[in-house]
């Protein structure tokens, strides 16, 4: 009985950390990504792209979601048809040249003039 518990939770417990690998952003894509400036349709779910200059990069159609973009530089970025949902843009510089405010999750919250 406590062999097949052991065994079980061992079991759970692999299940669940592969479901995370799988879960999680494809390294390549943030590789090419950072190399060419270009990732169209790839993806960045939960990737930690804080600080990085991506300056006119194309994210056209790209899964950005929950990703970290935290005082990134994304002026002139395409970043049509992206899901942006659950991420963090707080600091970073928007498409427009616009600095997005603290509570930008899921788009870039400007400040109010």
């Amino acid at each position: 009985m406590k062999k097949n518990l052991v065994f079980t939770l061992f079991g759970l417990l692999a299940i669940c950390l592969v479901g995370q690998i799988a879960l999680s952003f494809d390294r390549v894509s943030v590789e090419q990504l950072i190399r060419t400036k270009s990732c169209p349709d790839c993806d960045l779910y939960k990737a930690n792209l804080d600080r990085l200059d991506l300056t006119n990069a194309n994210l056209q159609g790209a899964n950005l979601k929950r990703a970290k973009f935290r005082k990134a530089t994304l002026f002139g970025a395409n970043l049509t048809g992206a899901n942006t949902m659950g991420t963090n843009f707080e600091g970073a510089m928007w498409i427009d040249g616009t600095i997005c405010q603290k509570g930008s999750i899921g788009y870039c919250a400007k400040s109010e003039k």
